[in-house]
């Protein structure tokens, strides 16, 4: 794989998933991403990474972007606190082992792009994910197993947690085949709907929801 950097995002939801409830709107926490990834996606190495550089505030990226830095499909990964302010760092896991929350299934100018195909959402149902170090966008689909928990709200880096360990944890119901997106969790009750994979793989990722408990302040510069 080519990107060798430590891509900052920024602690700010990219996947714009909008809950409803107790009469309030509150955001997710979902960061914070040749698309068509395989269902059993090839075990990306962990880089070593420099430091973390500062970066731009979000959301815009500005420039050209560095495609020798960006990571490559089929990189997965969670994420880890940042060095600045506001904002995570990608960090690239073996697709198999117990940390790979994401798959990379596009690097795209703008996460714009990542919705580009009409029959694809990564907005609601996948992970729009900006690297500013690389200036490009990541368009993920979820890798986590069935009855397997992660950290999805809040404050804090997305990453696997142990099930029950706080409000913002949430569960991989299961893994269904459909046809499509709104055929797929049918049987679940308010269930939100991931790609599981890539949106090509036909598998779809039935995850609880969320309890958030404040709504988070974007950061600034």
């Amino acid at each position: 794989m080519t990107g060798r950097h430590p891509a900052l995002v920024p602690a700010i939801v990219v996947a714009v998933l909008v809950l409803l409830g107790a009469g309030a709107g509150t955001w997710w926490f979902a960061f914070g991403p040749g698309h068509k990834v395989s269902p059993q996606p090839i075990a990306a190495p962990v880089p070593t990474r420099p430091p973390a550089r500062p970066t731009p505030s979000f959301p815009s990226l500005t420039g050209t972007p560095n495609t020798a830095a960006a990571y490559d499909v089929g990189t997965c990964f969670d994420e880890q606190a940042g060095s600045g302010q506001g904002k995570v760092q990608l960090n690239p896991v073996p697709c198999g082992g117990t940390e790979a929350v994401f798959v990379i299934n596009k690097v795209v100018a703008t996460s714009a792009d990542c919705d580009s195909d009409p029959n694809v959402n990564y907005g609601q149902h996948g992970y729009e994910v900006p690297d500013e170090t690389a200036n490009v966008t990541y368009c993920a689909s979820l890798v986590v197993p069935v009855n397997v928990c992660f950290m999805l709200g809040g404050s804090v880096p997305i990453a696997p947690a142990p099930c029950g360990s706080g409000a913002n944890v949430v569960q991989v119901l299961s893994i269904e085949s459909a046809p499509t997106v709104t055929a797929a969790c049918t049987d679940k009750t308010d269930p939100d709907v991931w790609f599981y994979q890539s949106p090509t793989s036909g598998q779809y990722a039935c995850v609880s929801r969320p309890v958030v408990t404040s709504t988070p302040t974007p950061p600034t510069t």
